[in-house]
């Protein structure tokens, strides 16, 4: 892996010094983020420091084929072997690496490798940029762009099941094509007057499901000083039926907006058995949805019991600085530890520009655990409900292009 970064720095190099060779722009990124972690009863609260590092070389050798690079060094201090002695770099990866053919800003498009890739508000496909890595799928986007219009496919391979060697597929150990993990589908996005449509039939083989397909729709937008996001989903497939429920009503006052929001999820009143009645999530963004503290990632964490979250919350700009506040108050839809109330997070997130470019955010948050939470985290195992848990961060990020 050393050599393949050492390859891609020469060729980048030398690129621009080729006559008539291809253009070439550099892009960047430095993250560093220090944490403050008492999200567990049973444990001292702990401080860790996260530093996200990305260098990208957007590579154009004419009006339709481009190239893209990026590598990232992602990794938590105090993390190396030895200070002195360990060289290696086992925290820097290829994070992208895509070729595009087709128009840069209109037409078709269609890009082959590994790529971040979200929809619409990446309530169910992200690309996770709060994590220190992110997201990216090794596949294939087509796309066709008209304006803010755009409606496309994609495929990605998401788990590779087949034993591999150098020249390919081991015919001596392969599985079974059908044992690979592929996810898929199609989408389509564009604006009606101050709407915006949002729609995509997504299927997941053997990724994160066994079998599932999900149709989502969505409409967001600003009607009569209002901001509204209506969001619904169904999945189904031969072991699947559930749903995925949103609505947001917000008062727009001057530059932010207050309002409220339910999200609901369903749960299964059978977990295991039968068809799977717990919506599940697939590759979404879920931090920004439901609590920074991070407790409601996955629906297994809730032993497919569902969830409903009812919030209020706050986005304005005071003095320079863009504040946001979500109250949230978590409920299931089955029972946890013989009762449907989860638990309460309140999310207080500050973020100002220092330069073009740059931002620096503070955040807290505090979560008080109810019946279900007690029963269904282990973060409360050696608590109970009524119990407090807190967290917060500090981050600043530079960006470049």
């Amino acid at each position: 892996m050393p050599h393949l970064f050492a390859f891609c720095a020469v060729g980048l190099i030398a690129l621009p010094l080729v006559g008539q060779g291809p253009a070439v722009r550099f892009d960047g990124e430095i993250r560093f983020r220090g944490e403050w972690d008492d999200r567990t009863t049973a444990a001292n609260a702990d401080a860790a420091t996260l530093s996200r590092i990305r260098l990208g070389a957007l590579i154009a050798a004419g009006p339709r084929l481009r190239g893209y690079v990026q590598v990232q060094d992602a990794r938590a201090w105090g993390g190396a072997a030895n200070t002195l002695t360990d060289a290696s770099a086992d925290q820097l990866d290829l994070h992208q690496g895509w070729l595009e053919f087709g128009a840069a800003h209109a037409g078709w498009q269609v890009r082959l490798g590994r790529q971040e890739f979200a929809l619409a508000d990446e309530r169910l496909v992200g690309s996770v940029g709060w994590t220190n890595t992110g997201r990216a799928f090794d596949g294939a986007v087509a796309r066709y762009v008209s304006g803010s219009t755009q409606v496309g496919a994609f495929w990605m391979n998401v788990a590779e099941r087949d034993a591999l060697n150098a020249t390919g597929v081991d015919p001596q150990a392969n599985q079974g094509v059908r044992d690979d993990g592929w996810f898929g589908g199609t989408f389509v996005s564009t604006p009606t007057g101050p709407v915006t449509l949002d729609a995509a039939l997504l299927h997941d083989r053997r990724g994160v499901t066994n079998a599932s397909w999900t149709a989502t729709a969505r409409a967001s937008g600003r009607l009569a000083g209002f901001r509204v996001d209506a969001a619904g989903a169904y999945q189904f497939g031969e072991v699947h039926r559930a749903f995925l429920a949103s609505a947001l009503v917000a008062r727009v006052v001057a530059d932010g907006w207050m309002g409220a929001q339910v999200d609901y999820l369903s749960g299964d009143d059978t977990p295991g058995t039968g068809t799977r009645k717990a919506f599940h999530t697939l590759y979404a963004t879920n931090h920004k949805f439901y609590g920074y503290m991070d407790y409601l990632l996955t629906p297994g964490q809730l032993g497919e019991a569902g969830l409903i979250d009812a919030m209020l919350r706050v986005n304005l700009p005071v003095a320079g600085w863009r504040w946001r506040l979500d109250g949230h108050r978590f409920a299931t839809p089955q029972p946890l530890g013989g009762s449907n109330a989860f638990g309460t997070e309140i999310d207080l997130v500050t973020a100002r520009a220092l330069a073009s470019g740059a931002q620096f955010e503070l955040g807290a948050s505090a979560f008080r655990a109810g019946d279900g939470a007690a029963a269904a985290l282990p973060a409360f195992a050696a608590g109970g409900a009524g119990d407090w848990t807190t967290w917060a961060y500090a981050q600043v990020t530079l960006r470049w292009q």
